[in-house]
């Protein structure tokens, strides 16, 4: 998620407003700052499990929470929770980490560009609609904060048009684990049958699905 965070951002801060902004946005984006930081020295994937994965989010927010609380200033816990809505975020748009390397779970959003836009102007408006409770009511604040969700909106525009430019794979969203993946023939299968055999459930669901791919292409198939 892009926008999404920044957004995330501007609706916690409506819960602590001396809680400054910039370091709840740094807080939101924090598990992808850290990927970078760990991968500029030896870039590999797998850093993805100590920055995206579940203990890794834990240990990543308890350090911010701990370092906000040491330098006594507001909202410390703010920050962690924030740090911690980094995955959920991500579920959506990417596949991610549970807690080892594999496998990856999400709904992979980053290859539907156009469903990945809405997704994430809709947590904009929303996360703006948030933050404009905790600010005074004065027309000028509200116009700031409408040129800000335009921004971010606009933003979000630019980068999904890249996505859609950029993407050379299909969309294979998971929410299973890796030994319960589809076992079939890489062939495509299209319509509700096709999107079931995308998420692969169950084991029992892919060999009854796969049996009736079987028959529908091989009538001679027992």
């Amino acid at each position: 998620m892009y926008a999404g965070h920044a957004a995330v951002a501007l609706a916690l801060r409506w819960r602590e407003p001396r809680l400054p902004i910039v370091p709840l946005v740094l807080a939101c984006y924090g598990p992808d700052w850290a990927e970078v930081v760990l991968m500029a020295p030896n870039p590999r994937a797998v850093m993805a499990a100590y920055t995206h994965s579940i203990p890794g989010l834990l240990i990543g927010a308890a350090l911010v929470t701990l370092l906000w609380r040491w330098m006594r200033r507001p909202g410390a816990t703010l920050l962690g929770v924030g740090w911690l809505l980094h995955w959920p975020a991500d579920l959506f748009t990417g596949r991610k980490p549970l807690i080892f390397p594999t496998p990856l779970i999400g709904l992979d959003l980053y290859k539907l560009p156009l469903a990945d836009f809405v997704l994430e102007a809709t947590v904009v408006a929303i996360g703006c609609a948030i933050y404009a409770r905790g600010v005074p009511k004065r027309a000028e604040l509200r116009r700031v904060i409408v040129i800000l969700g335009a921004a971010l909106i606009a933003l979000q525009a630019a980068a999904d048009v890249a996505l859609g430019v950029m993407r050379n794979t299909e969309w294979e969203p998971s929410l299973a684990s890796a030994t319960r993946q589809s076992h079939l023939p890489r062939a495509r299968v299209h319509g509700w049958a096709g999107l079931r055999m995308r998420f692969a459930l169950s084991p029992s669901h892919n060999r009854r699905e796969g049996e009736r791919w079987q028959r529908r292409t091989d009538p001679g198939a027992s």
